[in-house]
């Protein structure tokens, strides 16, 4: 009797070669070039061959038999393709939501940075090479809108300004919001014995160190000074 034969799973290797013109310009150009060639959806008859959840949208291997550390990956830098400082991962930049932290899927476009939404993505090393061809790609806008800044300016005295973001401030603790009325009373007895200083962030302007020193003798002979000054007071308002 035949055994049936043992499955196989495959990883996909992908051969890229970075172009090294020290132009950051040209570079860039040629690696975007060469990048649409290997991240393009396979397609058969005008259609997306590979358009199956959890398959790669170019080779067609099932993602889910690489396991999740497959994509636990450090992102490669852009420009060195170093590993990035920052410590980020294929896992936390393309699985994850930058705004609930929750897991999320990734899916490719149709043709790579556009069209439709496929329901298949990429294999590890393809999605690496689609991470540096966004990174690219946005550098490359960056540096049209300063070629067409140049231009504007030239021959219709038009300037393009960068927009910045103001610095956000972060949302107090709870205990902070619980210790404000504490802090109000000795904001406002400030110099008699109770001295505040603050040091803000330099990036959010928020206070992050607040030093608070209470000289206790100055704060008695203060309320014994005060204790003093209204029996005097109703001492005499009972005489009259």
């Amino acid at each position: 009797m035949n055994e049936a034969p043992e499955a196989v799973s495959y990883y996909g290797q992908v051969k890229f070669e970075f172009d090294r013109n020290s132009d950051p310009i040209k570079r860039r150009k040629m690696n975007i070039k060469n990048a649409k060639k290997v991240l393009r959806p396979r397609r058969r008859w005008g259609f997306v061959q590979y358009n199956e959840p959890g398959q790669c949208c170019v080779t067609g291997i099932r993602l889910s038999s690489l396991g999740p550390e497959a994509f636990n990956k450090p992102l490669l830098n852009p420009d060195t393709y170093d590993v990035m400082e920052d410590g980020a991962s294929l896992a936390g930049h393309f699985f994850t939501d930058s705004l609930t932290g929750q897991r999320t899927a990734f899916t490719a476009l149709s043709n790579i940075d556009s069209g439709y939404a496929l329901r298949s993505g990429y294999c590890p090393e393809l999605l690496m090479l689609y991470w540096l061809y966004t990174q690219w790609k946005q550098q490359q806008h960056i540096d049209t809108i300063g070629e067409r800044s140049l231009w504007l300016w030239k021959r219709r005295n038009i300037k393009m300004i960068p927009i910045t973001e103001p610095p956000r401030r972060t949302k107090k603790p709870e205990l902070v919001e619980a210790l404000q009325p504490f802090f109000n009373i000795l904001h406002e007895n400030q110099g008699n014995g109770v001295y505040i200083t603050n040091y803000p962030n330099p990036e959010t302007s928020e206070v992050d160190i607040c030093d608070i020193r209470l000289d206790l003798r100055v704060i008695r002979k203060l309320e014994n000074e005060y204790l003093a000054e209204a029996s005097n007071d109703r001492t005499s308002s009972e005489v009259r």
